[in-house]
């Protein structure tokens, strides 16, 4: 099924590759997982395993992980009143800007995150952090964002959280950070994150492998791995299960096209842009203006909400607009 319905939007948008990932929430046990890259000839096949090895800008979907960071600490709460500055936000010479011409007026944090306001995350984080930056690292560390997985596979890509004075470390770093530019994660890296969540907090090392067999003989088992007991408070874990409902059950969140009377679900779409050196025309379905840039389209998200059963994370790249990008990556789900 996972396969068949991310080829099924691979080929509608005509994208250059795309992966998804269903994990069982309390053990990390990978129920499916799905890579396919696009021949020159526009067909799909295994061409790498994107899931575990392509390292990228997670886009909004790293959010959850500034939201996270920022009620822990205390600096905002989800009623928190942020003003989106008209949809432009300026640090230094740097300008954050919402999908939304003219913003969204202001908001609180809950509505912000439905509505997946860059402008709004990059203020609570800049302003709350600027004077003290490794704070906000520290934080991320200490849920061991930094770190890989450590898979039993090759090529596990490596996770960048860059901490202050490291190269690339600017003054627009921890604005560009909150809504996930300037740092970069895997597919099942975030997939893991997000799994935490609806694990009420416990992370848990995602599991390829259940045991290893000779004939009818047990050589040796993988058990469940818990990498961290409790990455933030019950309080945050809360708030944030909550937020991420709010995406797709609001009428303005930004995943509410999901929302079914039949099953519960909670998730955040993401977007991250790069520029496609070849600028093909692969991408029919795109504007030539559009298919400059190459937009890494993602969700994750999981269900059921009362009592989370799966965590799924997808991602998919293509030409088109970053306002396409995250639904063309949700409808997989």
């Amino acid at each position: 099924i996972a396969h068949h319905e991310l080829l099924g939007q691979l080929e509608k948008y005509k994208a250059d590759h795309g992966c998804v990932v269903v994990m069982e929430t309390k053990t990390g046990e990978i129920k499916a997982i799905s890579n396919l890259g696009r021949t020159s000839e526009g067909k799909y096949y295994e061409k790498l395993n994107y899931a575990v090895g392509e390292s990228h800008e997670p886009g909004s979907t790293f959010k959850l992980m500034s939201l996270v960071a920022a009620l822990e600490d205390k600096v905002i709460d989800t009623s928190t009143v942020i003003d989106t500055e008209k949809g432009r936000y300026r640090i230094y010479d740097g300008v954050v800007k919402d999908s939304k011409w003219g913003g969204y007026g202001k908001i609180s944090v809950a509505k912000a995150f439905a509505v997946s306001s860059n402008t709004a995350f990059a203020k609570i984080i800049n302003e709350n952090y600027k004077q003290q930056p490794e704070k906000f690292v520290n934080r991320l560390m200490n849920m061991g964002l930094h770190k890989k997985l450590d898979l039993p596979i090759i090529g596990e890509g490596d996770p960048v959280i860059r901490y202050p004075g490291d190269k690339g470390w600017s003054g627009i770093s921890l604005g560009w950070m909150s809504h996930g530019y300037e740092v970069s994660l895997t597919p099942i890296q975030t997939l893991a994150f997000y799994n935490a969540i609806a694990n009420d907090g416990e992370y848990v090392k995602p599991r390829l492998i259940q045991e290893v067999r000779e004939g009818n003989k047990v050589l040796k088992r993988f058990d469940k791995e818990v990498l961290n007991s409790s990455i933030c408070s019950k309080e945050t874990v809360e708030k944030a299960q909550q937020l991420l409902k709010d995406v797709v059950e609001k009428d303005y969140g930004t995943g509410h096209k999901l929302y079914s009377k039949n099953f519960s679900m909670a998730g955040k779409t993401g977007t991250s842009q790069v520029i496609s050196f070849s600028a093909d025309k692969i991408y029919s379905k795109c504007s030539e203006k559009e298919y400059k840039f190459r937009h890494h389209g993602i969700f994750a998200a999981y269900a059921p909400y009362d009592n989370p059963e799966i965590a799924i994370g997808v991602v998919v790249e293509h030409g088109c607009s970053s306002s396409k990008a995250a639904k063309v990556a949700a409808k997989v789900v």
